[in-house]
């Protein structure tokens, strides 16, 4: 279920080029947890409430980029796998709007036993509580008489 629409969780961020290498290690929800080296060739900088956060972009989907991000809402009010930022395929340096109020469960919220996605790498937590975006499913269940 997202919330509501919050115009004060729309930043510009701007990609800058990875370290060297281009991969990052990153765990994946299978049974057991299982670990991959993912190509993250980017990092998406944004400035929030005046700091500078640097958060891996992954490249594990076909023409766009993946932030995985947690924050303090993880765990209680959010899934405490984290949740997706899905942005465009840009070079580094280029700049970007970054909303948070388009964050996403990931698709193994949606079905776990198909899909085992990434999850946040180290470093994409954000000590604050982000609290635009979807944050939990919604069950429908239908009444049966």
């Amino acid at each position: 279920m997202p919330s509501p629409y919050d115009p004060s969780w729309v930043f510009e961020g701007q990609f800058r080029a990875a370290p060297e290498g281009g991969r990052i290690e990153v765990g994946r929800l299978t049974t057991p947890r299982s670990t991959e080296a993912i190509l993250a060739p980017v990092d998406l900088v944004v400035t929030i409430n005046g700091t500078e956060y640097v958060m891996a972009v992954l490249l594990d989907f076909p023409g766009q980029r993946l932030v995985i991000f947690t924050d303090e809402t993880n765990g209680a009010e959010t899934p405490e796998i984290g949740r997706w930022l899905v942005l465009p395929l840009l070079e580094p340096g280029s700049t970007l709007t970054v909303d948070f109020n388009q964050a996403t469960l990931s698709h193994h919220h949606l079905n776990p036993d198909v899909f085992d996605c990434p999850l946040s790498p180290p470093g994409n937590h954000l000590p604050m509580r982000v609290e635009a975006g979807e944050r939990t499913l919604i069950h429908h269940t239908t009444r049966q008489n």
